[in-house]
């Protein structure tokens, strides 16, 4: 068992390799790192992993799982640990992730706690970690974070009937955090005195019931501000069907941006989305949606005002049912975009669920993906963007031993998405892909088959544009 003192310093080195990393990068990359989320480790680079929301005891709200993925050819290391609070021995387990593969972990083998929060170490093959939450039936899939952000938001949330809101606010660092947090609404800011100077304890995770703080609330924009200390965010939301919607979403918090993509939606058939854009500042943003179909027809942009300090639901209604489609949304100010879908009846009982995800802020040449399928017999896909206006080529590949197997190539059109399966059976169900492209491109993954779930491929090291 590792002492408090020595386990204290082993973090605080660890969090100042990860602050290193971010004040060497160029100028323009450590801008576009802190708006589109984590970063894929450059080769032979150790990283932190920070997963905040889930948990691991028997009657807990998410049950956890950790997929931790290595798209490199060298095999990897990774240190999982799960922190139960500032009084209670953490606990660590190494593991081997071999080349190409994906080792899942589930939090509740390693520490059934009440308030699990998670942190990941890789060093050897290049590594990205992701996490499932599941309750349920129902599962959500998104990737973990990289660093603490001073200031993180939310855009999709809500506290009506039938839905609770959890706000996880994990602090893997050596020092007391203190965090102030309000939510935006229709009609304003929300700010309730308990949500005020909340102490998150060193190496503790605190989880906070949105849903009683704001109750009774359609559209809620949660956002955390670091008065000290740092902590990762990040949100979950579980509806019962009071609203015609039922499942499991999970979002990690980012910045505000002046432009987001949305590379999957679809309407009709039991299909619904919900755009959501909240506007933190003071003053009233222009912000227009532009959409692009699959099928051979167009829609004018929508053009809107979001007033200061207010959340707003982009009106949809104009997209042809069955037809799918992506998204670009474009302000005049910085604000926070994010789209939960849904699949309701007469869609089939194991699709069936909810799928939160904020938009993507920038385009990369390289993106990884892992695992490949959230479960044996699921569907899974990916969408792909153009962010520049061309079309660009791109390349699928998983990693061996012996080097880089090419699974699939597709072409991304200058307007509009190409969207290819994942669910190849000669690739088996751990599989950590690669997706490498000749331009700046944007990848979201969809997964069915239990439930639905969305989340953000995880950007790579290689030129980007915004």
């Amino acid at each position: 068992m590792i002492s408090a003192r020595r386990w204290a310093l082993v973090i605080g080195i660890a969090g100042v390799l990860v602050l290193a990393t971010v004040v060497t990068q160029p100028e323009h990359d450590r801008a576009a790192a802190i708006a589109v989320g984590p970063r894929l480790p450059t080769a032979g680079q150790s990283a932190a992993w920070y997963c905040a929301e889930g948990t691991s005891s028997p009657d807990g709200r998410a049950d956890e799982e950790i997929e931790i993925g290595n798209v490199d050819t060298h095999a990897a290391d990774a240190i999982v640990t799960v922190f139960g609070g500032s009084d209670v021995p953490p606990v660590r387990r190494k593991y081997a992730v071999a080349s190409g593969r994906v080792v899942r972990v589930r939090v509740a083998d390693l520490a059934a706690v009440p308030e699990p929060g998670v942190l990941v170490e890789v060093s050897g093959g290049r590594t990205v970690v992701e996490h499932r939450i599941s309750r349920g039936d129902d599962s959500a899939l998104g990737p973990c974070a990289r660093e603490p952000a001073p200031t993180t938001r939310f855009a999709a949330g809500s506290t009506g009937k039938g839905a609770e809101l959890w706000l996880a606010l994990f602090n893997p660092f050596p020092e007391d955090a203190i965090v102030d947090v309000r939510a935006i609404t229709a009609s304003g800011i929300r700010a309730p005195g308990p949500l005020q100077g909340l102490v998150v304890p060193r190496f503790s995770r605190l989880s906070v019931p949105m849903h009683d703080r704001v109750p009774r609330v359609d559209l809620v924009a949660t956002e955390v501000t670091t008065r000290r200390g740092r902590v990762i965010a990040e949100q979950s939301l579980s509806l019962d069907g009071s609203d015609g919607r039922r499942g499991l979403g999970l979002t990690l918090g980012s910045e505000a941006a002046r432009r987001w993509w949305f590379p999957i939606g679809l309407t009709g058939s039991g299909h619904g989305e919900r755009l959501v854009i909240s506007n933190s500042s003071t003053r009233s943003t222009r912000v227009t949606v532009k959409f692009a179909l699959d099928a051979a027809a167009a829609i004018e942009p929508q053009s809107l005002l979001v007033p200061g300090t207010s959340v707003v639901s982009v009106d949809l209604s104009r997209v042809p049912p069955d037809i799918g489609f992506s998204l670009v949304v474009a302000s005049t100010d910085p604000i926070v975009a994010e789209m939960v879908g849904s699949s309701n009846a007469p869609q089939p009982a194991n699709v069936r669920g909810i799928a939160a995800d904020l938009g993507l802020t920038s385009g990369a040449e390289e993106w990884a993906v892992a695992p490949n399928r959230l479960a044996p017999g699921s569907d899974d896909t990916i969408s792909v963007v153009s962010t520049d206006g061309r079309a660009h080529r791109i390349q699928i590949s998983r990693a061996t031993d012996a080097g880089r197997r090419v699974v699939a190539r597709a072409q991304v059109p200058a307007i509009g998405r190409v969207t290819v399966k994942l669910d190849s059976a000669a690739l088996g169900v751990n599989v950590a892909l690669l997706v490498r492209a000749d331009g700046p491109v944007v990848v979201e993954r969809e997964s069915a088959r239990p439930g639905l779930t969305r989340s953000h491929a995880v950007r790579g090291s290689l030129k980007s544009s915004t």
